[in-house]
């Protein structure tokens, strides 16, 4: 009875720490909920994209359990640091280690208790509105979701006993090994001066973000590029550690060192009172920069994708039924269309058909294509594909009437020119760019950008193809656009490589890419909650350390209104510092994540660029609110 009272004053006296606390801990049990409840559930399973939905949830789910034990073992670290004296003084009273052993068991338990129930309730009850919105992004209505989903609610309790267990544990060994002096005057133990360490540092700060930064914008669209961008992403992590712990420490001394800007109230305590606690603020404000980055670009993957699945599906089929043979239609094919059109009452419009050649991949070196083959054929060097009209073909397409040479061409790639004078084949061409060509698709459907070359007589000894192609109107429901397209692909018994229907491909391309916008939405709202928390527990703790310094400095004759700009002062240089940081990362990754999303026939670059800047500008409204909220919080505790 004495331990629960001890503990209920003590959360009563630190309800500005346990109050975020247990709101963020229960927040991530509901978004754990959410995310195993939706994972079982069986009519997803059932849908064509259904294995690829469950892979991607289960992949998220997986993540969200990584960033909720770090965020517990962040904080508790945090509690640790502020009740560390209360528990030395516990044990300076008479209590034993076993006492303050089981102190520490009860109070996780009542966290535990506390953050499941609350959590729970409010992933049952936000869990129905949540696959909601994942049937409206999959453009799916016949899904169904029971109320409460006890598999999920069971694996939430096991996984945060699990977690809350290793705190326990971590808090039981730390008793074990201090002494209660220990704990009583560990605060007040200074920071270790790592010497050349920092010049190291900051040696390795330009080395890992230059490294990084390269990759990014030098990344190109072949198979190593995701590998790439993660090597990238590895080197990005430690610089930014590195550039907020060693880095920091080298431009606050340069700031130091600059005697007009450091003697001025304002800055003075803001720098110094930096300088000497920068080595464990520096690595906070990592994380939060690593947690803004990462919040950019998963919001910014998944919604650019979701967003231009219209041009997605235009590069993989730019009528409504488009299809690739060795050979022209014959009667008997063409006929088989008509009666299948006539049985699904559908009308067909504007048929096309025309020649071209099979696409040759390879990779293109100072304006010269070297050619390895067809598809079978490619290598980690291969960038791309070429595919060859003649203008016969060009004028029956776009109804148009030009004229060229033999060494002259005109090319059309979505992202990429090819202009001047370019060599394919043995052949010199001087090449000149279309701005459009409404014709241009990746018949392959692989990850190497095609591009399209009008020349006058097509090179000897490439394979030709057929394309045929054709609009149709149905006055019906897309199930019934979908059942065309799929009674005319088994009537003229082709394969999906061959046969491509803009309904049933942008079905699936919904369904893939809604479920990764819902998974990018609930895993950046996970970071958010965590950065969120970070911010506000290190505005805390800065608090409690400028606490005495500032009430020194107002007894030495600063003012109120200096304290104000001190503290302003202070907050601005520290916490704008890692959104700075993310915006750049962010700029930084957009070439590598156009690079990548075109191998997933993603071309539209202006879109990237809208999306892009909207996403940053929530980031930053977002935490420009939090800094907001959190520097009166700091303010007050400096100011008790």
């Amino acid at each position: 009875m004495l331990f629960v009272k001890l503990i209920n004053s003590s959360m009563r006296r630190n309800r500005q720490i346990y109050s975020p606390y247990l709101t963020a801990s229960s927040m991530l049990v509901s978004i754990n909920y959410i995310f195993l409840a939706i994972a079982a559930n069986n009519s997803l399973k059932h849908l064509n994209t259904g294995a690829a939905t469950t892979a991607l949830l289960k992949l998220g789910t997986e993540f969200i359990l990584f960033v909720t034990i770090a965020f517990l073992i962040y904080v508790n670290r945090f509690l640790w640091q502020q009740r560390h004296q209360e528990m030395g003084l516990y044990s300076m009273l008479g209590m034993t280690k076993s006492n303050l052993q089981r102190l520490i068991i009860i109070e996780k338990g009542s966290l535990l208790a506390a953050s499941l129930l609350i959590g729970l309730i409010i992933g049952i009850i936000f869990e129905k509105l949540a696959f909601l919105g994942l049937s409206y992004l999959l453009q799916i209505d016949h899904l169904t979701q029971p109320w409460v989903v006890p598999s999920a609610i069971w694996q939430t309790m096991l996984i945060f006993c699990g977690d809350f267990a290793i705190l326990v544990l971590i808090d039981l060994i730390k008793v074990k090994h201090f002494t209660p002096t220990e704990l009583w005057q560990e605060t007040t133990d200074p920071n270790k001066h790592p010497g050349r360490m920092f010049k190291i540092g900051g040696l390795m700060v330009f080395l890992c973000l230059g490294y990084a930064y390269y990759l990014t914008v030098t990344i190109k669209p072949k198979i190593s590029a995701i590998s790439t961008f993660m090597l990238a992403v590895l080197f990005l992590v430690i610089g930014s550690y590195l550039v907020f712990i060693a880095g920091s420490i080298i431009l606050l001394r340069y700031l130091q060192n600059r005697r007009h800007f450091y003697y001025q109230p304002r800055h003075f305590i803001a720098i110094s009172g930096m300088l000497q606690r920068m080595q464990q603020n520096g690595a906070s404000l990592a994380t939060i920069c690593l947690l803004c980055s990462s919040i950019l670009v998963i919001l910014f993957t998944s919604v650019t994708l979701y967003a231009g699945i219209s041009s997605t599906v235009k590069s993989y089929a730019p009528r409504d039924i488009v299809m690739t043979t060795t050979q022209p239609l014959n009667h008997q094919q063409q006929s088989i269309i008509k009666k299948t059109a006539q049985h699904h009452h559908a009308e067909i419009k504007k048929p096309l058909s025309f020649q071209m050649t099979t696409p040759q991949y390879g990779y293109w070196k100072n304006r010269h294509f070297y050619s390895q083959g067809n598809i079978d054929r490619m290598t980690s060097q291969t960038t791309s594909s070429v595919i060859f009209i003649n203008t016969k073909t060009y004028n029956k397409i776009t109804g148009h009437h030009i004229q060229l040479n033999n060494r002259q061409a005109l090319t059309y790639a979505s992202t990429t020119k090819h202009q001047g004078k370019i060599k394919l084949y043995g052949q010199s061409y001087q090449a000149k760019q279309l701005r459009l060509f409404p014709s241009y698709f990746n018949p392959d459907r692989s990850i190497y950008l095609p591009t399209f070359i009008v020349v006058n007589k097509l090179p000897t000894k490439l394979p030709e193809t057929t394309v045929a192609s054709f609009n149709y109107k149905i006055a019906q429901s897309k199930m019934d656009h979908l059942k065309f397209e799929a009674a005319l692909q088994n009537q003229l018994h082709l394969q999906n490589s061959n046969f491509t229907g803009q309904q049933t491909i942008k079905s699936l391309i919904t369904s893939l890419y809604g479920g990764l916008v819902f998974i990018g939405i609930l895993i950046s709202l996970a970071l958010a909650i965590t950065t969120t928390v970070v911010i506000y527990f290190k505005q805390i703790s800065e608090g409690y350390a400028d606490h005495d310094r500032f009430r020194t400095m107002q007894q030495v004759g600063l003012t109120e209104h200096e304290t104000v700009k001190s503290i302003h002062s202070q907050v601005l240089m520290v916490f704008l510092l890692p959104v700075i940081g993310a915006l750049i990362n962010f700029a930084f990754a957009i070439p590598a994540i156009h690079q990548i999303m075109i191998q997933l026939n993603f071309y539209n670059s202006s879109l990237m660029m809208v999306i892009g800047i909207i996403i940053s500008v929530i980031l930053l409204s977002f935490y420009l609110i939090i800094y907001g909220l959190t520097t009166r919080i700091y303010r007050s505790i400096v100011e008790q």
